[in-house]
């Protein structure tokens, strides 16, 4: 999936601090999904509610939609099956 820094760069003002953003955001993705993974398994809605938030929020400013769509249903309903699968090829 290919993140995208235009947005970014009109927030931060250059693609340095962009690439910067970007290169932070690859670094802890992995942890932040396991903590939202093993949230959802262990049915600790409250984390997996935050989980989501801060992750959604972070790939709307990337501008990856369909990924912060995703978390958003996982916000408002995190008790709902939800495949996750999309939230993995991030990681690619």
């Amino acid at each position: 999936m290919e993140l995208h820094s235009d947005k970014l760069m009109e927030l931060l003002g250059s693609e340095e601090a962009a690439q910067r953003v970007i290169n932070m955001f690859k670094q802890h993705w992995p942890a932040q999904l396991a903590e939202l993974e093993n949230a959802l398994a262990s049915e600790d809605w409250e984390t997996a509610e935050n989980s989501a938030h801060a992750m959604k929020s972070q790939c709307r400013y990337l501008g990856l939609t369909d990924v912060a769509d995703l978390l958003q249903s996982i916000e408002n309903q995190p008790k709902n099956k939800h495949d996750l699968s999309l939230l993995h090829h991030l990681l690619t």
